[in-house]
């Protein structure tokens, strides 16, 4: 982690998350069992948690054999759409290997990425800083970094 996200194991808040992220889904077990019962906690955690792990997987699985290859990355990732429109953005993902540093993987104004609205958002707020994105001039350095 260290390599990857240094930044990210100085905040505390984002520890925080990491170290005690099931405790939010224990307790929404606990809040939907007491509303409706197991079909509450089926439908309202489980299902959800299952279709999440699923979306997640099919960015590297999906996306790596299904799709547009508009980048010549080295490698099979491809801009899945369906992914896309399934992960808010994170089908895009031969523009994330293109550019793997960047928040923004739609990069072209048809290639709808929620993920980037909110990073956008938070921005505004002042939760986030130093935001990277696609730079074409960067594009050939950043390429080589990352091999």
């Amino acid at each position: 982690m260290k390599k990857y996200v240094p930044d990210l194991l100085k905040d505390r808040g984002h520890v925080l998350i990491s170290r005690y992220y099931l405790v939010p889904i224990a307790v929404s077990i606990a809040i939907l069992f007491a509303l409706g019962g197991w079909t509450m906690v089926v439908w309202g955690v489980f299902a959800r948690v299952v279709f999440g792990w699923h979306t997640t997987w099919f960015v590297n699985s999906l996306s790596h054999i299904y799709g547009k290859r508009p980048h010549d990355t080295g490698d099979l990732s491809t801009n899945n759409w369906f992914v896309a429109i399934l992960t808010f953005g994170e089908g895009w993902h031969n523009n994330h290997h293109m550019s793997p540093s960047s928040a923004r993987h739609g990069t072209e104004w048809y290639q709808f990425d929620m993920n980037w609205i909110a990073i956008r958002i938070f921005e505004k707020l002042g939760w986030a800083k130093n935001i990277r994105q696609f730079d074409a001039g960067k594009r050939p350095a950043e390429l080589k970094q990352a091999a």
